[in-house]
């Protein structure tokens, strides 16, 4: 008796593990999801072709092997017009450098759309498996309990059977098209992709100044993150006395903490790979983002997101700016990205403070409120939180304004703030708070584009604090739009001299 019972027992183990596979195959192989591939709307789903198809509505198709074969997904863009006029091929040109981004970053293009199709997957897996050990309970436990005779097992096998093949058939039955290999993004990300339609014909048109300007921008930026880096090596490790400037004591940079501080980089994802190279050759132990990470806080923004998220291997604090909506916050968290949130964090031992914007302000849409708050009453809610707190070393907040009550109350040890697109300090108060504003290290000082190469100079910052979290030094890195870096080695932030005010020339 007691050996049937194990049996028993065996047999059900094995029916609720195959049940679960065949959820996962089932819940896999029906995938479909709603999501963002760059900045277009497009919907995804899985199939058995062994290839990755971006289907373009009238304009064609890209085909490309993928790399999960014999899985493969198609995506079908929309808001693609039935008929490419003559406007809608100027708006390719016009929209060319914002291709290029997506050429040089196709892993954070795709990554929304990916993490939803595998949210999907993993639900409708989770649903049918579900059902699927609901059903075995219930055939089991009921007034007749399902034996597992081989006539029971075969008619389960039927079933299932059938049910898998309703399930993959469709997805087996794509009709062939007929391709075109583009052998003019041959060097990039997308060398070996085929195309069908008309796209073959636009590619071969417009695909050359995609090339150009993708290799033009790859070029500018690799080289500015070489320049970044052998610049800033060099210009901390100058011996030369620097009169008015020197520490007043010698500084143990073992216990120091080194902050890169970057704000106003609305989605130019280029210059993630400079904020990286800086925080490589800086030893940096975290990132302090001051917002206005995007443009319009849209949910195909996540790409500017996940492409700077990508490039960064150390921990980032971000307070939003009047461009980052509360969507960008939640794409943000996404990455692991520390949003303030109006609260106290402690993140490579320093205590910073901070928050999301109040307002969002949308290209082509004004400025609205977020939330019921104006900056001026946020300012005075966070002095009132630091002044509680009364330990809080850095108060990052994107509006300068914001900063204000904080820092003259002296509430906190520096403030670091950014949206004014200009150079402001480090100024020492008469409260003993250090405040800095940062002009944009996207280059977008001129309220120019920030897609591409760089329209206006663009400015990041090294800051080093002690092990109490006061203020040490800090150098600023000025990036020009012909490429040019500068580096102004380390400046003492000292409360017994006056420190010089170090502003952009491209304000």
């Amino acid at each position: 008796m007691a050996g049937d019972a194990r049996r028993q027992r065996a047999r059900q183990l094995l029916l609720a593990v195959v049940a679960c596979l065949l959820a996962l195959v089932f819940g896999v192989l029906t995938a479909r999801a709603e999501s963002y591939v760059g900045p277009h709307r497009a919907t995804l789903e899985v199939d058995l072709s062994r290839t990755v198809v971006v289907d373009l509505g009238p304009l064609g198709a890209v085909h490309l092997d993928s790399p999960a074969a014999p899985l493969g997904v198609t995506v079908t863009v929309h808001e693609i017009p039935a008929s490419p006029q003559a406007d809608f091929l100027e708006g390719l040109g016009a929209d060319l450098a914002a291709y290029t981004q997506l050429v040089s970053h196709p892993r954070a293009a795709l990554t929304p759309a990916i993490d939803a199709l595998v949210t999907d997957a993993l639900g409708r897996a989770a649903v049918a498996g579900g059902l699927g050990l609901i059903l075995l309970t219930v055939l089991r436990t009921g007034d007749r309990p399902l034996q597992l005779t081989r006539r029971n097992a075969l008619a389960l096998g039927a079933v299932v059977v059938t049910a898998t093949s309703l399930a993959v058939l469709p997805s087996l039955m794509r009709p062939d098209v007929l391709t075109e290999r583009a052998a003019v993004l041959a060097g990039t990300p997308f060398e070996g992709v085929r195309l069908s339609g008309r796209l073959a014909d636009l590619v071969n048109a417009y695909g050359p100044r995609v090339v150009t300007a993708f290799e033009e921008n790859e070029a500018f930026y690799d080289g500015v993150a070489a320049e970044v880096s052998a610049g800033f090596r060099a210009a901390v490790a100058a011996p030369a006395p620097r009169s008015g400037w020197d520490l007043a004591a010698p500084v143990d940079e073992d216990a120091l903490t080194t902050v890169v501080f970057v704000s106003d980089l609305h989605c130019n994802v280029s210059m993630g790979r400079v904020v990286a190279a800086l925080v490589r050759v800086s030893g940096a132990d975290l990132v302090a983002n001051g917002g206005d990470t995007v443009m319009s806080g849209t949910a195909a923004e996540s790409f500017c997101v996940n492409a700077f998220a990508q490039e960064i291997d150390v921990p980032v604090v971000v307070a939003d700016g009047n461009h980052d909506s509360v969507l960008t916050a939640e794409q943000e968290e996404r990455v692991g990205w520390d949003v303030l949130r109006g609260d106290v964090v402690e993140v490579a031992g320093l205590r910073i403070l901070g928050d999301t914007d109040p307002t969002l302000t949308a290209v082509g849409s004004g400025t609205r409120l977020e939330r019921d708050e104006s900056v001026h009453a946020m300012g005075d809610r966070l002095r009132d939180v630091a002044c509680a707190d009364g330990d809080v070393d850095m108060l990052l907040i994107h509006n300068p304004r914001a900063a204000t009550a904080t820092a003259e109350a002296g509430c906190a040890r520096i403030t670091l703030s950014g949206h004014l697109h200009r150079t402001v300090g480090p100024e020492l108060g008469e409260s003993g708070t250090w405040r800095y504003v940062s002009s944009s290290s996207g280059g977008g000082n001129n309220g120019g584009r920030t897609i591409g190469t760089l329209q206006s100079s663009a400015e990041l910052t090294v800051l080093r604090f002690a092990a109490d979290g006061t203020p040490v030094d800090h150098a600023v890195v000025m990036v020009t739009p012909d490429g040019a870096v500068t580096v102004s080695g380390w400046h003492a932030l000292t409360t017994n001299q006056s420190t010089p005010s170090v502003t952009s020339t491209s304000s």
